[in-house]
């Protein structure tokens, strides 16, 4: 078989030096020699084993020198396995040709190849002779010695010129094997003697040598056709390496982008690229080299045979022009092999004392932006060719794709975790900065960290009398103050809103966070100028400092914020955390535990309420009431704990949960014969969520729902968290056929300025007036101009609270069209509302009253 090469690898043995790699390979060359010194002599006289055909040395250099040439590579990590069909040349020399004229024959051969195709080095020459003078002289040895004394090709014979080819094969490997401990510090022997062509293609061979042997036995006119089935022969086998190493392309190309696109750090992607380009073209360097708009050089990351990430910015230099001007100005790849005869080329691969080079162009998104370059073809067998060129453009565009979206991910990873109009880190940044800070004490210990809270004073005053983009210039001028402040004492955050937080890392003196707090009021108290007015504003400060006051992040955060809140009724607008802030902290913490237990088990209750005409008392549709009964706490009411869900994230599932059961119930309710409409209320986070229409469209669709049997009802508050974002929200749910709502309607700071903005259909007159209708003539007065705005904007108006008879006809006479309280029925399980219906059909046409 062919011979095989290997380059230099990190082992756990140490390699020779060089001198000691050249003085083993000599010291290997004169022991082969030697060996084929013994072994020649005894057979040197011999004849053919097979006169009846003459095989002359000059036919047997010509077979062995085209099996050489038509090789097939095989790279086995970072060594290259050369398998060829030598064994079919040295098989018909054992039977027809003299020995001496066998090993004259393969020498004169192989050497032809190796000095006049592969352009071999001279001492592999030499150590690859001497090399096939040995196993060709253990071969003939070993045949003579096996075959019988009566010629003939006969299954002893056979047996003899396997045992001779295995033979051979085994020696080469032994050989080599020296040779690859002494220049990698040792070698893997099972590996190579389990390759691909470490026995089955040697079989081939010699079996095919010994068909060639019968035939020319039987009949030596078959000689012609033997010779143009082994053109064929070696025509098919190097048609199959061409395509076994296209394969090989195929699967290092696709290894190649999974590896750089599982990567999401820029860093990670460059590494894995130059790993990877280097693997897949099995070679010891790959480098990126950057260039700025005017091509000029500025950067270059290279990684080296040791696996080491280097960066640097030397400039160009002299030799460099060729190769930016062919391959960054021009757009072309430029292919150096080893026997390159280009004057630029050999000048710039020996400036970097590179063997052999490729060099593409790697693309950015405004065009070329580089040079990939992949160097030091792994071997002495190969060096870079054509299709090797074709292959690294190709892992280029990969690379370019990878570095494109890395830069993406790097970008959307900043934009997660910073405030897009400040550019402060937001809340999540926050929250990973503060646990980050947490867990870095030593022996366990928590660092004391504090945390500040800003609350800004008449923001969304600023916001509706100025506007949305003066409250902005407001923000950013508020931001940059508390940098200011701050400086590099601790890192100014925005949470959200008018809300910003200050994190204050080492910060082991009380005193000084509170002085750096008052500092940062005072900063704020000074007026802003907006839109041309001084505009005075102002905040609250709460601080909470770990380990005193909490240990974990969101624990921290919480009664910062907690003292925020009453340091707004206080004089100093200055507020540290105190446990009397947290009176029933343990009650709220244990239902934001048992809340999400309950929501993730679904062991919350959705109970409806009915809402009649007035005109006709007819059940025209309910509301949707969601209610929990804890295990050991008893009835909780919504007041308490949509509020905690709302704080914890919960809102969402629970909301989502709520839809799901009232929908499948009017679609019972349809099935039934009761045409009823479903409200369901919506919160603020809700509202706010990406995919809320597109969610209820598919709870509509699930249950075969009509959209306008569905009522979604928004309180003012929600609406003016994000006016815009909301109304733009509500505007898709009516498009949707959703019917919408203002609930609790009058209690708000700008009902009339939008109400008429908002895409609705009904109002819900608030319990508080409703229930004063007898206290007063101001609250019927109240309660008449709601009905009549609703009129005039062609809305239904709906009173709920309605709890006695009198309240009943007082809203029948202003007119009101639909009305909600206990007076008509409590909130009551989905399970009763078909029970109670069917009662209340046989009742007098005036409602009962339900207590």
């Amino acid at each position: 078989m062919g011979s095989q090469d290997a380059a230099s690898e990190e082992r756990t043995a140490r390699p020779l030096s060089r001198r000691g790699q050249t003085g083993l390979i000599a010291g290997l060359i004169v022991v082969l020699l030697g060996l084929a010194l013994l072994l020649g002599p005894p057979y040197q006289d011999h004849l053919a084993y097979l006169p009846d055909v003459d095989l002359p040395w000059w036919a047997i250099g010509l077979a062995f020198a085209a099996t050489d040439v038509f090789v097939l590579n095989v790279q086995a990590r970072r060594e290259t396995q050369t398998i060829s069909l030598s064994e079919i040349p040295l098989v018909l020399g054992l039977f027809f040709a003299a020995p001496l004229a066998l090993v004259i024959g393969r020498v004169v051969g192989s050497a032809a190849a190796m000095i006049g195709y592969r352009r071999s080095p001279p001492l592999k020459v030499a150590f690859n002779l001497s090399l096939i003078l040995s196993e060709t002289g253990l071969a003939v040895a070993l045949f003579h010695a096996l075959a019988p004394d009566d010629p003939g090709s006969g299954p002893a014979t056979w047996l003899a010129a396997y045992v001779a080819a295995f033979a051979a094969d085994l020696m080469g490997a032994v050989a080599i094997s020296c040779v690859i401990a002494a220049r990698d510090g040792g070698v893997d022997i099972r590996s190579l003697l389990s390759g691909a062509g470490s026995l089955k293609v040697p079989a081939l061979a010699v079996t095919l040598g010994l068909v060639c042997v019968i035939s020319l036995a039987a009949a030596p006119t078959s000689a012609w056709l033997l010779l143009a089935f082994g053109v064929l022969l070696l025509l098919a086998f190097r048609a199959y390496a061409a395509l076994a190493e296209r394969h090989l392309n195929l699967e290092r190309l696709y290894r190649f982008s999974q590896a750089v696109g599982a990567a999401s750090e820029l860093d990670e992607v460059m590494r894995n690229v130059l790993e990877e380009a280097r693997e897949v073209l099995h070679s010891e360097r790959a480098t990126a080299a950057f260039t700025d708009p005017d091509g000029e050089l500025v950067a270059r990351v290279r990684l080296d045979a040791a696996g080491r990430l280097t960066r640097s910015e030397e400039p160009a230099g002299p030799e460099d022009a060729w190769v930016l001007q062919q391959v960054v100005d021009g757009g072309r790849p430029v292919l150096m092999p080893r026997s390159t005869r280009v004057p630029e080329a050999r000048r710039w691969l020996a400036a970097y004392a590179m063997r052999d080079a490729v060099v593409v162009p790697l693309n950015g998104a405004n065009g070329i932006v580089g040079a990939l370059v992949v160097a030091d073809r792994l071997g002495d067998v190969r060096t870079f060719e054509e299709d090797d060129a074709l292959l690294l453009e190709t892992v280029a565009n990969h690379a370019s794709v990878a570095l494109r979206n890395g830069e993406l991910i790097d970008r959307l990873q900043h934009d997660a975790l910073h405030d897009a109009l400040t550019g402060l880190p937001n809340r999540a940044d926050v929250q990973r900065r503060l646990t980050s800070a947490l867990a870095a004490g030593a022996d366990g210990a928590v660092p004391a960290v504090a945390v500040m809270i800003l609350d800004l004073d008449e923001f969304k005053q600023v916001n509706e009398t100025l506007g949305h983009q003066q409250g902005d210039n407001l923000l950013r001028e508020v931001a940059l103050r508390l940098e200011d402040v701050v400086g590099t004492s601790g890192t100014v955050a925005r949470l959200g809103s008018d809300e910003f937080a200050v994190l204050v890392p080492g910060a082991t003196d009380e005193d000084r966070v509170l002085h750096l707090a008052r500092r940062a009021l005072r900063a704020l108290e000074q007026p802003v100028v907006l839109d041309g007015m001084r505009i005075e504003i102002g905040a609250a400060v709460g601080v909470a400092i770990a380990p005193t006051h909490a240990t974990d992040a969101a624990a921290l955060l919480k009664r910062a914020d907690l003292a925020a809140s009453d340091a707004k009724s206080t004089t100093s607008r200055l507020r540290l955390y105190g446990p009397d802030l947290d009176a029933d902290g343990p009650r709220r913490l244990t239902l934001v535990s048992e809340l999400r237990t309950a929501v993730l088990d679904g062991a919350l209750e959705v109970h409806v309420q009915p809402q009649a005409a007035l005109a006709s008392g007819r059940i025209a549709g309910v509301e949707a009431l969601v209610r929990w009964q804890h295990p050991s706490l008893g009835p909780i009411g919504p007041d308490e704990f949509i509020p905690v869900a709302e704080r914890s994230g919960l809102i969402g599932p629970l909301t989502s949960q709520v839809l799901d059961a009232s929908l499948a119930a009017c679609a019972t309710w349809q099935a039934g014969g009761h045409d009823l409409a479903v409200a369901v209320n919506l919160s603020t986070r809700s509202l706010h969520e990406a995919d809320l229409v597109e969610h209820v469209a598919r709870l509509l669709a699930c249950h075969g729902v009509a959209a306008e049997k569905l009522t979604l009802e928004v309180t003012e508050g929600s609406v003016m968290v994000d006016p815009t974002r909301s109304v733009a929200v509500l505007r898709r749910l009516r498009d949707l056929g959703v019917r919408l709502s203002v609930d609790d309607f009058g209690t708000g700071y700008s009902s009339l300025s939008y109400l008429q903005r908002l895409p609705v259909q009904e109002v819900k007159i608030d319990r508080s007036f409703v229930a004063a209708l007898h206290s007063g003539a101001e609250n019927v007065a109240i309660v008449r101009a709601i009905i009549t705005l609703g009129r005039n904007l062609g809305l239904e108006v709906v009173a709920e609270g309605v709890e006695d008879q009198a309240t009943w006809d007082l809203l029948t006479s202003l007119d009101c069209d639909l009305v909600q309280g206990w007076h008509l029925a409590r909130a009551m399980p989905i399970d009763d509302l078909l029970p109670w219906l069917a009662a209340r059909t046989v009742q007098p046409a005036a409602p009962p009253i339900h207590r």
